[in-house]
């Protein structure tokens, strides 16, 4: 899904509100990280460590979180391919789909509400669950197997993303990785991290399904 800067917006003004001050972003990319990676980048950039300990980094997320969620419902609209193969892999008894995301629970849910996904997954790792993304995927696995009483290993996991972070935390489990283009990185920049399947987006998932 696309969100057009929501994202950084909401976090530029949460940063204004907590700090009274004016925090550009402009030098930290959000792509593929956890929520609070994004908030410790920013506040060191400017020389502000100090925040993520005294409590105002815990007030950020929560003015962020209230932000964001106000601007989804108007800033979100679902790739093309999506919704046919998020529901058509929801329906499919030999698949279980899980949420791997950096955002904190809250908002991966709220996203996922403004495009009318969010029924599809019951179970994920966030970036409330810790703020560097390769730990994600053992919570994600963790929670497919209290799902289905059945320990996923290796190529039985899929791991689909648009970022370069995507493919790393998919190669920490041993997982197969599923690179798209349409996000901020183009076919150039994901082939060089040899994802499993490189696709320009999930309008003709043909290639996918036969790896599942």
């Amino acid at each position: 899904m696309l969100t057009h800067n929501a994202g950084r917006h909401a976090m530029e003004d949460a940063l204004g509100e907590v700090l009274n001050r004016p925090m550009p972003t402009s030098g930290v990319s959000f792509s593929g990280k956890t929520d609070p990676q994004i908030l410790m980048e920013i506040l060191s950039a400017h020389d502000l460590t100090d925040h993520i300990t005294d409590g105002r980094f815990e007030a950020i997320l929560e003015v962020y979180q209230s932000f964001l969620g106000r601007t989804l419902p108007h800033k979100s609209n679902l790739l093309p391919g999506v919704a046919d193969l998020v529901s058509s892999l929801h329906a499919r008894p030999d698949v279980k789909l899980g949420l791997l995301t950096g955002n904190l629970q809250p908002m991966a849910y709220a996203k996922l509400r403004a495009v009318g996904l969010d029924q599809y997954f019951a179970f994920g790792a966030f970036g409330s669950d810790h703020h560097e993304r390769n730990s994600l995927p053992s919570f994600a696995l963790q929670r497919a197997e209290a799902q289905t009483g059945h320990a996923f290993i290796g190529e039985e996991v899929i791991v689909i993303g648009d970022t370069p972070n995507d493919i790393a935390c998919a190669n920490i489990v041993g997982a197969s990785s599923v690179a798209v283009c349409t996000g901020r990185f183009s076919r150039k920049d994901l082939a060089p991290y040899s994802p499993d399947l490189l696709l320009d987006d999930l309008t003709d998932p043909t290639l996918l399904l036969d790896m599942i």
